[in-house]
């Protein structure tokens, strides 16, 4: 890694960045983001915004005049038609269903005339219950804690400089620890000692999700409840899958064939749930690992996705695409 970034810095101070750049490889590059808006002023998880609203913008005006940007069914075309994309290709996805996705980035998208998919986790929709990330960052944030470690976990968090970083490193523990994850956070809540009734969720309504849906935009499954699907039992994990796309289908009359992994890392999805995909319809699935999509159709229920961390600019932003392996 180090290695990488000394690269990096080397090609950047003598131009071949910029050659790089210029001579992207053909493909199809997928943005993942999360919510938009100000994480700094968030009673929530920090870690889940990708960028303020007018970065969006400007992420997306810059990107527009340097990618072919698709909607999901021409995405779905390149597949079944193209062995190998032959331009430089740019989808757009957001995960998870908060309200900040339909206030302020669908009107950012309908203005420059952008698709994009939502990746929804129907269970979150007009529920006023926290999902766990969100309830780990208020614990924490309103508890003064200096390090943690709950039974299961590896190892011992310890706070340092960031408290944005701290919650992260809670959270990656949690993800990995084989318990389930309602059993983490109630030993949580004792160890921090719960300090008051936990705030009302921001997910868009139902209202929300048909007006994306009716208005250009594409709606896709994120799960149901948001569980890590490889901690689930065959039952529960088929139920994450089937019971989500059959109430987006009856919500918006139209099918639903497409699916992002909830938190998407190598470890939280497996042969099986791939199989499960398949079974229930699914066409096509996005993890939530950086890489440029050439081989569409080997891959189809296991496409990259790019992140948008919150302090990127436009040069980290084509850095990050710059570098990208070709998969």
């Amino acid at each position: 890694m180090l290695a990488k970034r000394i690269q990096s810095k080397l090609e950047s101070m003598i131009g071949v960045s910029a050659f790089r750049w210029k001579h992207l490889p053909d493909g199809v590059y997928v943005l993942n983001l999360h919510r938009i808006g100000d994480m700094t002023t968030s009673k929530l998880d920090p870690n889940v915004y990708s960028c303020s609203a007018e970065n969006l913008h400007k992420h997306l005006s810059f990107l527009q005049e340097c990618f072919t940007i698709i909607s999901l069914a021409e995405l779905n075309q390149l597949i079944s038609t193209s062995p190998k994309p032959d331009k430089r290709y740019l989808l757009v996805t957001f995960d998870d269903g908060y309200k900040d996705n339909f206030e302020l980035a669908y009107p950012i998208l309908k203005s420059l005339n952008i698709p994009a998919v939502f990746f929804i986790a129907t269970g979150l929709i007009e529920n006023n219950e926290l999902p766990w990330w969100d309830k780990v960052a208020y614990l924490i944030q309103r508890s003064h804690i200096q390090k943690i470690k709950l039974p299961g976990w590896e190892e011992t968090v310890e706070f340092k400089t960031n408290p944005q970083i701290f919650i992260r490193l809670i959270l990656n523990q949690i993800k990995r620890c084989a318990a389930p994850i309602g059993e983490q956070i109630k030993e949580l809540e004792d160890f921090v000692g719960m300090p008051s009734p936990y705030p009302d969720a921001e997910f868009m309504s139902w209202d929300d999700v048909i007006k994306l849906s009716n208005n250009g935009m594409d709606i896709g499954a994120h799960s149901h409840s948001h569980d890590i699907l490889a901690k689930l039992s065959d039952d529960q994990m088929l139920f994450e899958l089937s019971h989500s796309k059959a109430i987006l289908e009856e919500k918006l009359g139209k099918p639903v064939k497409a699916f992002s992994y909830p938190v998407g890392s190598k470890n939280t999805y497996n042969d099986c749930v791939i199989e499960a995909l398949k079974d229930n319809g699914y066409e096509i699935a996005f993890n939530f690992h950086p890489g440029v999509n050439v081989n569409l159709a080997k891959n189809r229920y296991d496409l990259c996705r790019f992140p948008i961390e919150y302090m990127m600019d436009d040069e980290a932003l084509k850095k990050m695409l710059t570098y990208a392996k070709r998969i």
